[in-house]
């Protein structure tokens, strides 16, 4: 959820194989199941039947599970709002990308941070209670500024690689290091890194997507318990 986003994350623990591990057969690299899962969201989270999401999100968890997964990660910030129904639903642990992505501003020390992402993701506040606990502020984009971001992750999800949009990002993120004394962006939609990356703003981007990839990544490796 989305595609792209799954792809990416699936090579971003792929990548790590190869590159820590020095993966190079077939054999070397670990089992992954997949469900790309098109969950009924509505338009981008807007005008969605509760009931039918937590349904949906119910029956394709429990697919991974009888499948033998281990552990489930989810690459999507906006379907964390339903994470308490994940995790009810099924025996093994479930990665919170929003937890995992808290844990690693935390861990760079940094103290204000702006939330990119859907109106949905923003306005559930999934994000508010992980990063409040630990003493690092907030910062969500204005209503027109939120509304731009929108426009952008829709587009980005369809395929569309704008320079134009990549360049309102990047104008976002330096007019709020103006106005607020942000240290640091959330890409708290997964389409986000594929369009901005690090080389793009002047200060640290925290890709979701490779945070939960690195999480899972230990997690395979034996590095990480999970609980």
């Amino acid at each position: 959820m989305g595609p792209e986003a799954t792809a990416s994350f699936y090579l971003g623990i792929i990548r790590r194989c190869q590159i820590e591990l020095g993966a190079k057969y077939n054999s070397d690299f670990p089992p992954i199941i997949i469900n790309s899962a098109p969950v009924p969201d509505g338009l981008m989270w807007e005008g969605f039947n509760k009931a039918k999401v937590e349904k949906f999100l119910r029956v394709n968890i429990r697919i991974l599970e009888k499948a033998g997964a281990d552990f489930v990660a989810v690459p999507c910030n906006s379907v964390h709002h339903f994470l308490p129904t994940m995790r009810k639903a099924v025996r093994i642990p479930v990665l919170s990308i929003v937890e995992e992505t808290a844990r690693e501003i935390a861990k760079r020390s940094l103290t204000k941070v702006l939330l990119l992402a859907t109106k949905f993701t923003v306005e559930s506040r999934v994000y508010d209670r992980p990063i409040a606990e630990r003493g690092i502020t907030l910062v969500k984009p204005t209503p027109a500024q939120q509304r731009l971001v929108q426009k952008i992750i829709i587009n980005t999800e369809s395929g569309q690689r704008a320079k134009s949009d990549r360049a309102a990002i990047v104008r976002i993120v330096n007019n709020l290091i103006e106005r607020t004394g942000i240290d640091g962006v959330i890409a708290g939609c997964t389409e986000i890194p594929l369009l901005v990356q690090q080389k793009d703003i002047p200060i640290p981007l925290l890709d979701t997507i490779d945070i939960v990839a690195e999480s899972a990544y230990s997690a395979i490796c034996g590095r990480r318990l999970m609980l």
